[in-house]
This record gives C-alpha cells, sequence and structure tokens, in this order.
C-alpha cells in the first residue's frame, strides 16, 4: 500500500485514544485525588480568611507530598502506558497488521508517543489549575509541581518505550524496564556487600555515594529524591531547588534521546522479532552474561549468608558460581523460549565460572583500592569520629588541622590493618568509627579497632579539642552563658535534681575542667561505661547531655557536694561498700553554691 507521509496519523491517534483513555482517566482521577481534592478539603475557604499563613503552610505541604508522589507514580505508569501503547509488538498478527497500516513507521511511532505525551500534559496542566485555585497564594509551587511531573514523566515513559523496542515479549518488557532503573545502584550494593565480607574495616553504604555520582545520577529515582531530600531538609518547601532544575534539565534531554534511539529501533526493528523474548540477536550474549554475573555474586551472597558461609572463601566461591551458572542457564532458556540450550553454551558456563572466580578474588585482594582508599585532607568538609564504647560519643570536627590529625591516624590504622591481616573477629566493643563527609558531598566511612598500642600513634587525634568534647558531651558546641535550666537524675537512688541557669553553668565549666585534664591514652576511658546518672543541660534552642566516665573527678565531687551521690562509685553502678569507697584522687577544689 502507499504510504502517506505525515508527523502523525488521525486514524491511528483516535484508535490509541480508544484503546488506552481507562488508563488516562485512571491517571487522572488518581491525580486528582493526590491534589485538587485534598486542597479543597484541608485549604477551606474559611481557614484562608482566618489564618492564610496556615493555609499557605497547609497547601504547600501537600504539594511538596504530591511532588514526591510523582516520582513513583510516573515510574509506574511510564512502563504501563508504553507497554499499552507498544503492546502489538509481541504478537506476529498485530506487528504485520501494523506494519501494514498506510503509515510509514516514523509516522506510527510519532503517533503512538504524541498521543500519550498530549494526554499526560492535558491531565497535569488540568490538575495544576485545580489545585492551585485553592487561595491563588501558591501558584509558583504548583507550577514547580507541573515541570517536575510532566519531566519525570517524559524520563520514565521514553526509559518504557525503550525498553518496547529492545523486547517483543510483554513480560520481557516489563523485566528489562526495571532493571535498567535499578542494576546500577544495584551493582553498588552488591559491591558494598562483598567489601563488607571482605575487609573488616569497611563501614560505607549505597546512600553514602555523593550527589552527583555517577550512580546517583544513573539511578533516576534515587537522584530526585535526593533532590526532592535537599530541598525540604533546606526548608525552601516544595519550590525546586537549583539542583533539582539541573537534575529535571539532564533528564529531559536523556528523555528526549532515548525517544529518538526509540524511533530508530522502531525502524530497524525485524517483524519477525514479535513474541522473541529479545528483538535484537546482539543484545542476547550481553543479557546473558549481566545476569549470570550479577545474579551469580548477588544470590551467590545470599545463599552463603543462609549457609553462614560468607567467611569461608571457598565455600562462597562455590555459592557464587553455582548460582551464577544457573542465571545464565535460565535467563538462554527464556531467551530462545526452550530448555535445549547446553549445546552451545557451555564454553560461555566455563569462562562465566572463570570470570566470577577472578572477579571475586581482586575483590578479596582488594586490586581495586576500596579498602585503603583515604580521602585528601583538602577534599573533606567534615569528619565524625565514633567512639563505639561510648553511645552517642560522635563528634563532627571541621577544624582543618583536626582534620589532618584524624586523616594521618586513618592511614596508620589502615596500615595496620592491611600488614596483620585482621580479620573480622577483631571488631568489638572498643572500635573507632571515622566518616568523612566530603566536599562533594559524598561520604567514606570506615572502622578500626584502637588496641593499646595504637592510642600513642594516633593521639594527635583522640587528644584534638572536638573529639575530646565528644567523648563526654552529645553536643561539643555549647554556649555556657545561654544554658537556662538542667536537671540530675540518679536511677539507682531514684533523686532527680532541677538544676538554676547558676548550677547549669557551674557543671558546664566543670565538666570542661575534667575534659581539659583527660589523659586520652587511658584504655579505662574506652571502656564501656555504663553510669547511673542521666545529666542534662538546656538552652533555649536544644539540650545537652553528658556522659561521665571515672576521669571526670571535679564533677563527680560536685555531684557529692549536691548530695546527689554518696562517692564516685555510685556513679557507676558500685554497690557494696568497698566498690563505693572514693579512691579517686581530686585535683583542686570545688566552689559551694547555695542550694534553692
Amino acid at each position: 500500500m502507499l504510504l502517506t507521509k505525515s508527523f502523525f496519523n488521525p486514524a491511528l491517534l483516535r484508535s490509541d485514544l480508544r484503546r488506552c483513555w481507562p488508563l488516562f482517566a485512571g491517571y487522572t482521577f488518581l491525580w486528582f485525588l493526590i491534589l485538587p481534592l485534598r486542597m479543597w478539603n484541608d485549604v477551606p475557604a474559611d481557614l484562608q480568611a482566618a489564618h492564610p499563613y496556615e493555609a499557605r503552610r497547609v497547601a504547600l505541604e501537600i504539594i511538596a507530598n504530591a511532588t514526591t508522589a510523582a516520582i513513583w507514580i510516573h515510574l509506574i505508569f511510564g512502563i504501563v502506558l508504553a507497554m499499552a501503547l507498544f503492546s502489538y509488538l509481541s504478537s506476529a498478527r498485530g506487528t504485520y497488521g501494523m506494519h501494514s497500516f498506510p503509515a510509514s513507521r516514523g509516522c506510527q511511532f510519532r503517533t503512538h508517543v504524541l498521543s500519550c505525551v498530549g494526554c499526560v500534559v492535558v491531565s497535569n496542566v488540568l490538575i495544576c489549575l485545580l489545585s492551585a485555585q485553592s487561595g491563588g497564594t501558591h501558584w509558583g509551587a504548583s507550577l514547580s509541581w507541573l515541570v517536575f511531573s510532566l519531566v519525570t514523566f517524559l524520563l520514565f515513559f521514553s526509559l518504557g518505550v525503550f525498553c518496547c523496542m529492545l523486547c517483543g515479549w510483554l513480560p520481557a518488557m516489563a523485566v528489562a524496564y526495571g532493571a535498567v532503573n535499578c542494576v546500577v545502584i544495584f551493582c553498588r550494593i552488591l559491591a558494598d556487600a562483598m567489601c563488607s565480607i571482605f575487609y573488616p574495616s569497611y563501614n560505607d553504604t549505597a546512600f553514602s555515594m555523593g550527589r552527583d555520582h555517577i550512580v546517583v545520577w544513573l539511578t533516576p529515582v534515587l537522584r530526585l529524591h535526593q533532590n526532592l531530600y535537599e530541598v525540604y531538609n533546606n526548608g525552601s518547601g516544595p519550590l525546586l531547588s537549583a539542583g533539582t532544575w539541573k537534575s529535571l534539565l539532564v533528564y529531559g534531554i536523556v528523555a528526549l534521546v532515548l525517544l529518538a534511539a526509540s524511533a530508530l529501533l522502531y525502524r530497524i526493528r525485524r517483524s519477525e522479532a514479535s513474541g522473541d523474548t529479545l528483538a535484537f540477536r546482539p543484545l542476547r550474549p550481553v543479557v546473558r552474561w549481566a545476569v549470570g554475573l550479577l545474579g551469580g555474586l548477588g544470590l551467590g551472597l545470599v545463599l552463603a549468608g543462609m549457609l553462614s558461609c560468607t567467611k569461608n572463601t571457598p565455600a562462597l566461591l562455590a555459592c557464587i558460581v553455582t548460582l551464577g551458572l544457573a542465571c545464565m542457564i535460565v535467563t538462554q532458556m527464556l531467551i530462545a523460549r526452550t530448555p535445549r540450550v547446553f549445546g552451545k553454551l557451555w564454553p560461555e558456563l566455563l569462562a562465566l565460572c572463570a570470570v566470577l572466580l577472578a572477579l571475586t578474588l581482586c575483590i578479596k585482594a582488594d586490586l581495586f583500592g576500596f579498602e585503603q582508599r583515604i580521602p585528601q585532607t583538602n577534599q573533606v568538609e567534615s569528619v565524625e569520629v565514633y567512639q563505639r564504647a561510648i553511645y552517642g560519643s560522635r563528634a563532627r570536627i571541621t577544624d582543618p588541622e583536626e582534620i589532618d590529625a584524624i586523616v594521618q591516624a586513618h592511614r596508620y590504622l589502615a596500615d595496620c590493618a592491611a600488614k596483620e591481616n585482621l580479620g573480622s573477629d577483631w571488631l568489638g566493643k572498643n572500635t573507632i568509627s571515622i566518616t568523612y563527609h566530603l566536599k562533594n558531598g559524598g561520604t567514606l566511612s570506615r572502622q578500626y579497632q584502637l588496641r593499646n598500642e595504637d592510642r600513642t600513634a594516633v593521639r594527635a587525634m583522640l587528644e584534638s579539642e572536638t573529639f575530646r568534647r565528644s567523648l563526654v558531651l552529645d553536643d561539643v558546641n555549647v554556649n555556657a552563658d545561654a544554658l537556662r535550666h538542667g536537671y540530675i537524675i540518679n536511677f539507682a537512688k531514684e533523686r532527680r535534681r532541677e538544676l538554676t541557669a547558676q548550677e547549669c553553668r557551674l557543671l558546664y565549666q566543670t565538666l570542661l575542667e575534667d575534659i581539659a585534664h583527660m589523659n586520652m591514652l587511658d584504655r579505662d576511658l574506652y571502656d564501656y561505661q555504663d553510669p547511673c546518672l542521666d545529666i542534662m543541660l538546656e538552652d533555649d534552642e536544644k539540650t545537652i547531655s553528658a556522659r561521665l566516665n571515672p576521669q571526670c573527678t571535679r564533677t563527680l565531687a560536685l555531684l557529692q557536694e549536691w548530695g546527689l551521690i554518696g562517692s564516685p562509685g555510685e556513679a557507676f553502678g558500685a554497690t557494696d561498700k568497698e566498690d563505693a569507697e572514693d579512691t579517686i584522687a581530686y585535683s583542686g577544689g570545688i566552689h559551694n553554691i547555695a542550694i534553692g
């Protein structure tokens, strides 16, 4: 038949609307429940008249929730609408019928895309107008939601269309869409899991990456969530930040590129590929190897964990290789749609065994440098040092000199762990955790045992002012003059004492004196302490808690004068007379204050 040359085909457009109108109606109704209906219900006219600021706050909160919901709604509708429009590609009869239509393949593709995108645009604009009418004071936020919603839909829809072009079977389209969205973050989680098994000091997670990390960019759901969290955390409401606009611009361009690539694939796609798992033969070995490698490593680690053999290298390798072979065989069966796959597959199976063994052993030997990675001082924005034996002792350090001391201590501890090949069994209560907050937005976290012979080598880190205070105070930045109230509870004696502002300042200054005189090389300082006293100091903005240790001699003497404890031993749970004896040598006197 003679093909007509036009941008789109009206008859095909009407056919798409007749087939997909229930999906478009459901999509619009869902957004109607999320935005306009909630606006009309939670922001009525009487609230706008009586409390305009409260009405605006509630409206912006609703739009903020809708902005976050847009990510997940479009993640689902993107593939559902794409599969509905191109479902005929999974049927030979439907494909031949569509390709015999008097319109070019390019015209058909454009018509399908325009019918879907056009309906979604109309739906989103209608929802935006209805929601913005509530008070008329949040047009900026509503328009921001509109842009965010349209771009995210275009991104996930174009990704869904691209997967439909690559596959010729409906279930394969859905699986490919899910895999493309999460394969990169899955690789990062897998790498973190293997590093945690092989490197006892490794303490990173998949969420420790910077906001501009390539893994984050290649996982749109994670990137967009990080952008919105940054907006809400900064208190700027649902109005999009510069980082969010940057993400939308990049993802908008990516969506257009994916649509162009999908149009090209649609032109060159063979009609005979209808019903095949993969429409293009060159993709078959790629999919086999990807599933074999990732499935073998991921499921192998799960199986090894269930069998409690992750620390047994031969058993771990056996689990990984076995599951890798199973994944490749099953994948080939699904691709070929037949169980007879072993005749030509066995060379690849042998190669897969070799690759899995080599990759696992390379990670175990740290050839990629995960365990030995230490940032430079100029790359660090702040550092958190956490002493595991002391609950809540996390100190956030920003001073460059203190950061440099921590970096040097980290190098020493990492060298010791590598030279002595320490296993995970050395990790106990006396463990120190170092977490770097890098200037690129990422984090790097490691943990090491703080042994007796290590404390002298890392003395500069231990004697830094911030780390000293963190062993006693949960907030190292306190203005003594701002303290207004406080209390001390002795749980063992069931005593409670309220503190005046003067007593709070005296107690805080006494704590600082003890902190300044602490011997940071004393091993008992890093042992687990369980004081019976709950000490809280409050100012106008926050509450500060203090954890005493046996070196807080001045503070313990002050508490004795106030009658909260009979001896220093009582602060740490001593019950008999000998343990409660005061054996601590106090230096200097403590000034008495009037007790009202």
